[in-house]
């Protein structure tokens, strides 16, 4: 749905908002304004389907616009879709936010958990939800979250495909970043 939506961004009449940083910035305020705006009024669901736009064009920015990072960081992105995070939720708008109208709601949640997804589909923790302390990163390509490191060794043969190309990925940008500090130097 997000990679759809930001295909369409790109490619149909709004292509000149996803190529102008200034722009997108103003997609991400839209989407975060609202999103505020509904968790002030309880709306979880839509304040975390606003959350998660934003998060993505957020990444995509990073990625395509500004170069900061080499790939989008699906992990962040699905933090701030799980359900029953309302932690992750409340501090990523409050962060980004100029007012302060969230402290109030951020006290409130600030002490429980927040939940990460172990990206192994045969994990046996409910809806693979496990408190994020508690995840691992692929230490290859850092872009997936697993519970232990049974449930990472379990899933290693499905993601080893995908995290050779993010490894590559990661060294194109690396090395393209490394040649531009030469120059500069």
């Amino acid at each position: 749905c997000l990679i759809a939506a930001h295909k369409a961004t790109i490619l149909d009449k709004f292509a000149e908002v996803g190529k102008d940083s200034a722009k997108m910035e103003i997609v991400i305020s839209y989407f975060l304004s609202n999103g505020t705006q509904y968790m002030l009024e309880g709306n979880y669901d839509a304040a975390r389907t606003c959350t998660v736009f934003a998060r993505w064009f957020e990444q995509c920015t990073a990625v395509g616009l500004h170069k900061t990072q080499a790939l989008i960081n699906r992990v962040k992105v699905d933090d701030a879709n799980n359900p029953s995070d309302i932690h992750t939720l409340v501090k990523f708008l409050r962060k980004r936010i100029p007012c302060k109208c969230l402290d109030k709601k951020y006290k409130e949640v600030k002490d429980t958990a927040k939940l990460g997804f172990c990206y192994n589909p045969e994990c046996t923790i409910p809806d693979g939800q496990v408190e994020r302390s508690k995840t691992f990163y692929c230490s290859r390509c850092r872009n997936v979250t697993y519970c232990s490191r049974d449930c990472q060794k379990a899933d290693s043969p499905i993601h080893k495909h995908e995290c050779d190309k993010f490894v590559a990925e990661i060294a194109k940008f690396e090395a393209k970043k490394q040649s531009l500090c030469t120059i500069i130097s």
